[in-house]
């Protein structure tokens, strides 16, 4: 009986991973973003999810829940300054800056004060700290947050912890004295400051706001990606936690078992989730992404199928486009096919004026139902069929390889093809330690690493 992961095991193992490819500065925290599946959000900006990270995390919950108690204890400074009066006197009368002034006029308005005037200062390092910290909270939960009608935001922030933490920051007194949190620069004296002080407040808030800024730097220390960790099963669906762990696990095999090949850092131009290079290739690895690669196939309206049922699907998919279009106004070319592989890996020539060589197609489903292995091996099919490169057809082109992968969640197969390989998520969690080969269900890479590492 094929076994099929659990939630513990899938939420572990994929933090686990996630951990290790942030520390390493190897993951491409942009392609990351759009596989992060936040439900009620349409965010694909990295340093927007960072800051919901954060603002999820248990320490900000527990932080902001204490805070009306202990912002009664705001800690102040009591300075004077002189102020100048006419007819009054406030405070104690620096004569020597009165006198002074009263000769500007000749003496002739002896009513004139220069008075030395005590008064309570709010903008102090620790509490610089502590506003610009609570800005960036109440601006994320406020614009990102507050709207979000699902279960997973209440677990984090009810609506009445919304409420009162949106009245505390707006109404608080003491926190309206100080300035606005958005105008703050917090030097690196104010977080000395802050951390020194004798107060827990803002000892919390220096810690809390410390490792804000590691994270929004990308400084991912343990402490950092445990935050991540922390609050990424709930907001995330556990189908797309399911594909990222298959994507997670077999970047760890290649990275693992290819001889030559290492991971690199990603920059901000690539869509790949990863890529590994040695002296001759490159290895993309892409989620929820195309690639560099087209599964779409307009329908040809030039010349009606001669062959009946096509014919009649052409029509149907016409109709369809000028009914669209007369009801709601919206164009829709005839499409005859477009899809998306949940995982692509590419492998280049890099000594060829970077030519593809080898791509596997990849589907993910977190089922361990036969109809749902049935739904994914027809997609796959159907991918492999419709794959382009530059307006060719990877299936008709002799110098690219084909490898396709199924993965499921316990789904058992009695059989196998030479088509396609079915995989469990299971066979995930062991296959870097059991595999002495080159697995048979990753593309061909180049001959100095086949012959090393021959396929099975």
């Amino acid at each position: 009986m094929t076994r099929s992961l659990t939630a513990t095991e899938l939420v572990n193992t994929t933090t686990e991973e996630l951990s290790t490819y942030l520390r390493s500065g190897t993951l491409n925290t942009h392609a990351l973003s759009h596989s992060l599946d936040y439900e009620g959000l349409d965010i694909d900006d990295w340093d927007r999810i960072k800051r919901i990270h954060f603002c999820l995390a248990s320490t900000v919950h527990d932080f902001v829940t204490s805070l009306p108690d202990r912002v009664r204890r705001i800690k102040t400074e009591h300075q004077r300054e002189d102020i100048h009066t006419q007819g009054e006197v406030r405070g104690s009368i620096n004569w020597s800056a009165t006198l002074r002034t009263r000769s500007e006029t000749g003496y002739a308005d002896r009513s004139r004060y220069v008075c030395n005037t005590p008064y309570t200062e709010y903008d102090i390092p620790e509490n610089r700290v502590l506003k610009r910290l609570l800005w960036e909270i109440h601006r994320t939960v406020t614009n990102d947050l507050e709207a979000v009608e699902y279960d997973w935001r209440r677990e984090y922030w009810t609506d009445d912890q919304l409420a009162r933490f949106d009245r505390l920051y707006n109404q608080n007194v003491h926190l309206n004295r100080i300035s606005d949190g958005q105008t703050i620069s917090v030097s690196m004296q104010d977080m000395t400051t802050a951390r020194r002080s004798r107060l827990e407040l803002y000892t919390d808030a220096y810690d809390l706001y410390d490792t804000y800024q590691r994270l929004e730097a990308d400084t991912f220390d343990p402490d950092v990606t445990d935050l991540l960790a922390e609050t990424l099963i709930v907001p995330s669906a556990t189908p797309t936690l399911f594909e990222l762990f298959c994507c997670f696990r077999i970047i760890r095999i290649l990275n693992r078992h290819t001889p030559g090949f290492a991971l690199q850092p990603i920059d901000g131009q690539s869509d790949a989730l990863a890529h590994l290079e040695s002296d001759n290739q490159r290895i993309e690895i892409h989620h929820d992404s195309t690639g560099n690669l087209s599964f779409h196939e307009p329908l040809d309206t030039t010349d009606r199928p001669t062959h009946p049922q096509f014919a009649r699907y052409a029509d149907a998919l016409t109709d369809y486009s000028t009914t669209l279009e007369t009801l709601t106004g919206d164009t829709n070319d005839p499409v005859l096919y477009s899809g998306r592989p949940d995982i692509i890996i590419e492998i280049y020539d890099t000594t060829s004026d970077d030519q593809l060589v080898s791509v596997l197609l990849g589907e993910v489903k977190y089922s361990n139902a036969t109809q749902t292995l049935k739904q994914g091996l027809e997609e796959l099919l159907t991918y492999r069929r419709f794959a382009t490169q530059d307006d060719e057809y990877l299936i008709d082109n002799s110098d690219v390889t084909i490898s396709t992968l199924l993965l499921t969640n316990g789904v058992t197969s009695s059989g196998t093809s030479d088509t396609v390989t079915h995989l469990n998520g299971s066979d995930l969690l062991t296959s870097s330690r059991q595999y002495q080969r080159y697995p048979e269900w990753l593309p061909e890479l180049s001959d100095n690493i086949s012959e090393c590492w021959p396929r099975k």
